[in-house]
């Protein structure tokens, strides 16, 4: 019984600092994209016309998030419809088109239409798009290459291991 109770104590232990420890990463990140995304304006705005710096301008907080979450299956994905964007991103069909839509308007989507299917209409980023996914993709890297070197080997694999496991319970969960 005394097994059980410990076992549960350091479950419950380990969720309050998993949920800590990933809130605190989010904030770091969060914290540091402001700065780099102002290195990354400097050079979008040799991407985007000089009549439109809102593009830029507006990219606040909420929209990093946006356009990471959506940036994120489009730069691996080939050109999917907005119906799999919609199941990508675990919303409702009018909600995936209103993210994209934000994304076509700032220039760092596009909407295609199908070859093979006038009524499908498949996404994709534009040249804008995949180079400040990238840039992000890097930072964020970078930053976690940083934190991760403060492990050692061994609590390396263990997180990865703990992690892992973790992530595949909320994907079963999620079917």
């Amino acid at each position: 019984m005394a097994d059980g109770v410990k076992h549960e104590a350091d479950a419950s232990q380990l969720a309050r600092l998993v949920q800590s420890a990933l809130l605190q990463a989010q904030q770091l990140v969060v914290a540091m994209l402001p700065e780099r995304l102002a290195d990354l304006a400097d050079r979008l705005e040799d991407i985007h016309p000089a009549d439109e710096p809102e593009r830029v301008a507006n990219f606040n907080l909420f929209h990093q998030v946006l356009f990471y979450r959506v940036s994120s299956i489009l730069y691996r994905s080939t050109s999917p419809t907005m119906s799999e964007m919609s199941r990508a991103l675990s919303v409702p069909l009018s909600t995936a088109t209103r993210m994209i839509g934000w994304m076509v308007d700032m220039g760092y989507a596009e909407r295609l239409p199908d070859q093979h299917d006038r009524r499908i209409i498949r996404v994709s980023l534009t040249d804008s798009g995949r180079q400040l996914y990238a840039a992000i993709e890097s930072f964020t890297t970078q930053r976690f290459e940083q934190i991760a070197a403060l492990l050692t080997m061994e609590e390396r694999s263990a997180l990865l291991v703990g992690l892992s496991k973790m992530m595949s319970a909320l994907e079963d969960g999620a079917r």
